[in-house]
């Protein structure tokens, strides 16, 4: 005789299903042999649709479970349970489910019964946190390991340093796309021009031909009005905006690697 193999893991755990039920029919002082040996010589599922497959209205041991008040323990009741359901045609279901209601069986209590851990929902995995962009301080470190790598003029016939777009934009960021001098006249000059990029200057206040280094320790944003002046302006007052702009530049690199 074929058994339930056809059903697979589902069918498994229905037959286990009826199986641990048989002590409680013991005790309840029903002895299911008969229903026992068709599990074991055909399985549960084909044992299941067999008796609601029965001419009789019910089998003999649904009337002994009835008279005992414990159809929760039927074939009945186990081809109602949600988690069996797709074992059985909707017809056999409907069959089991009208032999409860008929012997006055609250079907409620098919609802009350906890999921089998098995078949409940697994627990989804937690959604990992996106990276964390990088800091100031590391994008500063990675870009300084990337400096020494590669060639500090752009070709091998020009003397022309090479700057860094990398500090360039963590420059513009630090300082929020507005002038950083103190003394701007302007101080909340912010002007967003092509590309939505605002309308400011990145300037070294040592400049690279003087030996400045290309850093943001030695770079400051600017408007133009301040970067003219300090390009083209006195001599002294050069002098007093470089000295102004270094300190500047220099507490604004080591607040932002700090954190501060």
């Amino acid at each position: 005789m074929v058994r339930d193999e056809q059903y697979g893991e589902l069918g498994k755990r229905f037959e286990q299903y009826l199986l641990d039920g048989i002590p409680a029919l013991r005790k309840a002082g029903y002895n299911p042999f008969e229903f026992l040996r068709m599990i074991k010589t055909t399985g549960g599922v084909h044992t299941a649709k067999r008796l609601l497959a029965s001419a009789g209205d019910t089998s003999y041991g649904f009337t002994k479970l009835w008279e005992k008040q414990k159809l929760d323990t039927s074939v009945e009741f186990a081809v109602c349970l949600p988690w069996f359901r797709e074992l059985f045609t909707e017809a056999e279901v409907g069959r089991a489910e009208f032999r409860l209601t008929e012997h006055r069986f609250d079907l409620s209590r098919i609802d009350a019964v906890p999921v089998p851990a098995w078949c409940a929902a697994p627990t989804p995995e937690p959604t990992p946190e996106p990276p964390a962009a990088p800091t100031y301080r590391q994008r500063v470190e990675a870009e300084e390991a990337a400096q020494l790598a590669r060639p500090a003029t752009s070709t091998a016939l020009t003397t022309e340093a090479v700057r860094s777009a990398v500090f360039r934009s963590l420059v513009l960021e630090r300082a929020g796309g507005r002038c950083e001098n103190p003394g701007c006249g302007h101080p909340d000059f912010h002007v967003i021009g092509r590309n939505d990029m605002p309308v400011v200057e990145v300037d070294h206040v040592h400049g690279l031909g003087e030996g400045g280094p290309d850093h943001p320790a030695n770079m400051v944003v600017l408007c133009p009005n301040c970067h003219a002046v300090k390009t083209r302006g006195r001599d002294a007052e050069v002098a007093e905006l470089r000295k102004l702009l270094a300190g500047i530049a220099r507490q604004r690199h080591e607040a932002a690697m700090t954190g501060a």
